[in-house]
């Protein structure tokens, strides 16, 4: 048994790294497609995510020494080119009788009944995601399933693909057909299951209807790329130029006042479908953004000025008291922002704030 739960926990642990590195990226890819991020489509994609690993990881692992591989004269010694043959393997080495109702439990046991059975079930999920999320037919789920017990053999054949300088195990043409078979038994599954799961469109939809609103999650990600988008061409100017740190405070807020005044959002806003807009059609809108980035940029400045102080315990007692007012200043802002239905002080004070722009797309 541990044969199959060291690759499970492997790529558990797997998954959890490389689930951290692309969750930023997967939360803008749906703001930018749906306006909005669904919690049921995003379990969805990543559960699919962690199943592909386990299922690569339970045909490659575990991976033996290299020196303990033998040599082979020829490749068909590692490939299994005969069909059915996991039928003849199990007549000639199986214990079970028919007429005896003792070998039946024993023979569930042998490697030549549940060898079969789990090439099976190990595309079983994949078929009723490629069924029910990514919405395709019999025949494309075949195709798909087939590729993907494809590349499991071609892994095995090549030695991970010249990881290994030969096959450290056996390539074979009933894996491609079980494999395949399983997909089609998952395909059947979620068509039988589907009453009791929200169809695709469904989901979609209520997306489309999130995406009206624009909270503080969505803003937070729209500020983390342009954050860091003046923080990689401050950096670039403060190493080559040697020009003061406050010069990514300047480019920030230069950044934000041309970017809304040219297009009334920054390239961070319309990666999630966010744009500017001023409370009344009578404001001017240049000054308003002048004074809402004006104050946005201060706090800004003062918080970095209170980690500058974090890091240095000898520096003047004045900046230590504005650090700290500024941050506290934010955390009450963030705090009573959600009496006034999300706005934050800087915002009611230039009288501006975000509204959607996500246009949904028909096709």
């Amino acid at each position: 048994m541990n044969i199959y739960l060291f690759p499970l926990e492997a790529a558990i642990l797997s998954f959890l790294g490389l689930s951290t590195m692309v969750t930023i990226p997967y939360i803008l890819f749906q703001y930018f497609k749906y306006g909005a991020v669904s919690k049921f489509r995003a379990l969805i994609l990543f559960s699919f995510f962690l199943y592909l690993l386990c299922a690569y990881y339970l045909v490659i692992l575990p991976l033996p020494d290299p020196k303990t591989l033998a040599p082979i004269e020829s490749i068909r010694q590692h490939v299994n080119f005969i069909p059915f043959k996991f039928a003849y393997d199990f007549s000639l080495q199986t214990t079970l009788k028919l007429t005896d109702i003792r070998t039946y439990f024993p023979a569930l046991k042998q490697m030549v009944f549940f060898q079969p059975v789990f090439n099976i079930i190990l595309t079983v999920p994949f078929g009723v995601y490629i069924g029910y999320y990514f919405k395709q037919n019999l025949k494309k789920t075949m195709l798909f399933t087939f590729c993907l017990s494809l590349f499991f053999e071609i892994s095995q054949l090549s030695g991970l693909f010249g990881l290994y300088p030969r096959p450290y195990r056996l390539a074979d043409v009933d894996d491609l057909m079980l494999n395949t078979f399983g997909g089609v038994i998952g395909y059947k599954i979620y068509q039988h299951f589907l009453v009791f799961l929200p169809p695709k469109a469904e989901i979609d939809e209520a997306n489309y209807l999130k995406s009206e609103k624009v909270g503080y999650i969505r803003r937070f990600f729209a500020f983390l790329v342009d954050y860091h988008i003046v923080l990689f061409f401050s950096t670039i100017l403060i190493s080559l130029a040697n020009v003061s740190p406050l010069i990514f405070n300047i480019l920030l807020f230069g950044y934000f006042v041309v970017s809304h005044l040219l297009f009334k959002q920054t390239i961070g806003k319309a990666l999630v479908h966010i744009k500017l807009q001023t409370e009344n059609k009578e404001q001017n809108y240049m000054k308003s953004v002048v004074f809402r980035y004006m104050m946005l940029c201060l706090i800004i400045t003062l918080i970095n000025v209170l980690d500058f102080l974090v890091k240095n315990i000898y520096a003047n007692g004045i900046y230590a008291i504005l650090g700290l007012l500024a941050l506290m200043l934010v955390l009450i802002d963030v705090i009573f922002g959600f009496k006034r239905g999300k706005i934050l002080l800087y915002e009611k004070l230039s009288k501006t704030g975000n509204v959607s722009s996500f246009y949904r797309r028909v096709s």
